[in-house]
This record gives structure tokens, C-alpha cells and sequence, in this order.
């Protein structure tokens, strides 16, 4: 099965925000920001009589809440546009043995064995090289019937990890 696939700057930054904050410490630290807005909120309002905040409150909550998805953000631009395999139009081979992937600056050849594992988002399949660098095809560019029997490989994959959505 042949798929030809390009992720956009936009696709890429929903995704990675998405893979983000998803994991559990940084859903706490959106919890944390959380019930400091709802503490400078509520003191103002005067609806409970709580301490006032101070200064490092205001820093935390700036940080969590400011700061931090602008450094994802700009780490996620960064990598992005420095590494070509990302934004080039991409041929990729699905076989029962391997994946090959061909863009305008490489060709990539790799069993299905030598994965560190494969996941299924909705409307993605991540399959990662480690445990941070991942190859990305967006379920857009498959049809359904090709999704099915992407879905029959991965499943028949053994020694990987393999996460579908079914």
C-alpha cells in the first residue's frame, strides 16, 4: 500500500500540543494553574475569604500558563522547519515486513521489528523510532479501507508495542 502524505505546521503543532498535555505532569501543572486563576479570581470576588495571593503566585501562574506553552510552542517550530523529513511531501510503503518512506531529501527503509512502538491517535498513527522521534501519517491521507488494512499489519506485528484505536 502506497500513501503519499504531508504534514502542515498546523497539524503538527495540534498534534504535539495534544501529545503534550496529555501526560499526566503537565495535566497537574494545568491543574495547579487552574485553582490559582480560580484563588486570584475568587479573592477578588470576595466569594470566600481567602489569603491574598502574593507575588509568587502571579509568577507561577504566568509561567504555567504564558511561558510554557510559548517555549512548546517555539521548541515545536524549531523542529518543525530544521528537520526536512517532517515538512516534505512523503511517499510512504506500507509493507507487512517494513515501512518505506521516500521525501525530496532521503529514503527510509525500516522493518516493523526495529520500532519502539506504534500508537494510533485519533486521526493519526504514530510510529516511533524511540521514545521521542516518531514517523507521522495523518489517517486524511489513508481511505478507509486502507486504515483497515494498516490497522491488520500492526496488528500482526509481534515484539512492538502496538496501541490502536478500533
Amino acid at each position: 500500500m502506497k500513501v503519499k502524505s504531508k504534514v502542515t505546521f498546523r497539524e503538527y503543532v495540534n498534534l504535539l500540543f495534544g501529545l503534550t498535555y496529555q501526560r499526566p505532569i503537565m495535566r497537574f501543572l494545568a491543574g495547579v494553574a487552574a485553582l490559582l486563576l480560580l484563588w486570584i479570581f475568587f479573592y477578588f470576588l470576595k466569594i470566600f475569604s481567602l489569603p491574598e495571593p502574593t507575588i509568587y503566585q502571579y509568577i507561577t501562574l504566568a509561567l504555567m500558563v504564558i511561558v510554557q506553552p510559548i517555549v512548546i510552542y517555539t521548541t515545536i517550530r524549531r523542529v518543525y522547519y530544521s528537520g526536512n523529513h517532517i515538512c516534505e511531501d512523503l511517499e510512504i510503503e506500507i509493507l507487512p515486513e517494513e515501512i518505506r518512506i521516500q521525501g525530496k531529501s532521503f529514503y527510509m527503509e525500516v522493518t516493523w521489528q526495529k520500532m519502539f512502538k506504534i500508537v494510533e491517535k485519533p486521526g493519526w498513527f504514530l510510529i516511533y523510532h524511540n521514545s521521542l522521534s516518531a514517523i507521522i501519517i495523518p489517517n486524511v491521507d489513508l481511505r478507509p479501507d486502507e486504515v483497515n488494512y494498516f490497522r491488520k499489519i500492526l496488528r500482526d506485528i509481534r515484539n512492538v508495542p502496538v496501541n490502536l484505536q478500533e
